[in-house]
């Protein structure tokens, strides 16, 4: 009893806290919204898909996400792209989305698949070093801040 009385009294502090004194205050809550930044270069590293798990080659990869503004940007491998953010707890959402058009033989595939799952991406962990962006619970894009 007694191992469960102490972070019930500590929770329920901490929410008469938040309530008298604003948002500021931050529960636990894992790793979710909290331990997202700002303005973070995040390296695309692996994509899964249904045949299974690529390695990106590619150092051109990247997203940069603003969630103070609620847009993300970054690179495909070939093409720059922008889009609207939305963060709200675990849940994470691209939408209007946009690229220049180029064309790079080398490195299409990983670009194609980037940026359509970056579209049906629901919910983020971020575990250390890695942002991991899935849909529902299957996991489809892995990056990496340097």
């Amino acid at each position: 009893m007694q191992n469960i009385l102490l972070p019930a009294i500590v929770f329920s502090l901490l929410l008469c806290f938040q309530k008298q004194h604003g948002s500021n205050v931050s529960l636990p809550t894992g790793n979710k919204a909290a331990a997202i930044q700002d303005s973070v270069k995040w390296y695309l590293k692996k994509i899964h898909h249904d045949s299974g798990m690529v390695d990106v080659q590619t150092r051109r990869a990247f997203i940069r996400l603003d969630i103070k503004n609620n847009k993300a940007g970054g690179n495909g491998s070939c093409n720059s792209f922008g889009s609207t953010l939305a963060v709200k707890g675990d849940s994470i959402s691209f939408t209007h989305t946009f690229s220049t058009k180029m064309y790079c033989d080398e490195v299409q595939s990983t670009e194609n698949y980037f940026f359509t799952f970056l579209q049906k991406v629901n919910r983020y962990e971020v575990n250390g070093n890695s942002l991991l962006l899935f849909k529902d619970s299957s996991m489809l894009l892995e990056f990496e801040k340097q």
